[in-house]
């Protein structure tokens, strides 16, 4: 396995320290099999929960993953937003994986709902859809200078979201995080271009 394999985020299992000092005192136990089953079905478990949140996203969990973003922006003057290429193009473009594929598919069935908001939002705070364009734009220039592939910048984009909306720990800000960042990503270029 080369060093970018092993750091790669389909290699990686976060453990509390109490669960990684078990993991290394019954190696004979926790083999590389048990290990990635169980991150494969923690990961269809969050997967399933953030899915099902998604129908529950309320303006509520919308407001707090939004305004953390935009309290945060740039001048919107300072990151241009350009047009975005059509989501399938961008996709292909930037060579996501399923997955990845999966939860922008996800995220933007509540495409409406986010529009909604940020149109709202904008009325009583001029340039706030501007703002969070931005935010998310600067953001993926971060992911990019830390080496990221393409879908470990979309997760970095979707955990800033919901790791932003503070002590919030729910499948339904969760979501809400992955409906904003996908929306975004349809609507605005954030991902590369060419």
């Amino acid at each position: 396995m080369t060093d970018q394999q092993r750091g790669s985020a389909d290699n990686l299992l976060y453990l509390c320290g109490p669960h990684h000092d078990a993991v290394d005192a019954q190696l004979a136990l926790h083999t590389v099999e048990f290990l990635r089953d169980a991150k494969h079905a923690h990961e269809a478990r969050v997967a399933r929960a953030v899915r099902a949140g998604l129908g529950n996203v309320s303006y509520a969990e919308l407001a707090l993953v939004c305004s953390v973003l935009v309290g945060a922006a740039e001048s919107p003057a300072a990151v241009p937003v350009d047009i975005a290429l059509p989501v399938q193009q961008k996709i292909q473009l930037n060579k996501l994986g399923p997955s990845v594929v999966e939860r922008i598919t996800a995220g933007l069935s509540q495409a409406e709902r986010v529009a909604s908001f940020i149109a709202f939002q904008t009325e009583l705070s001029p340039g706030f859809g501007k703002r969070l364009a931005a935010r998310s734009k600067s953001d993926y220039h971060s992911a990019l200078a830390d080496g990221l592939e393409p879908d470990e910048v979309f997760d970095y984009l979707v955990q800033r979201a919901s790791d932003n909306a503070g002590v919030q720990d729910t499948a339904r800000h969760h979501a809400a995080a992955l409906a904003v960042i996908s929306y975004l990503f349809e609507i605005c270029e954030v991902f590369e271009r060419e």
